[in-house]
């Protein structure tokens, strides 16, 4: 049985969602390590992973060789669009289903 703390995915879960602190404008490598525990090496590799799968950008720091990672929001808005669409269509089919067995309409008010 694998422990959660150690478990890949349990650990690139905590890296993505140290992101969405500070209201989504990034972090070092460094400060991700720092705030979730996880070893320097195992933050870089889950941020290239995410990155190549483009859940993150990276942005250089000027003047150094530092990069701040960020969500990618363009992942997010697609994937928020996708659940409205799901939730809608779930709705649609609830309004649906009382209309045919109620022969009623469902209202807003």
């Amino acid at each position: 049985m694998i422990e959660g703390k150690h478990n890949t995915v349990c650990r690139a879960i905590q890296v993505f969602e140290c992101l969405f602190e500070n209201d989504f404008n990034g972090k070092s490598e460094t400060d991700i390590s720092q705030q979730t525990n996880i070893p320097l090496t195992t933050v870089f590799r889950i941020l290239k992973d995410l990155k190549s799968m483009n859940w993150v950008i990276d942005i250089p720091v000027q003047g150094s060789k530092a990069r701040i990672w960020k969500v990618d929001g363009k992942k997010l808005v697609s994937i928020a669009f996708k659940f409205k669409k799901s939730a809608l269509n779930q709705v649609h089919h609830i309004e649906n289903e009382f209309s045919d067995i109620s022969g009623e309409k469902l209202s807003n008010g």
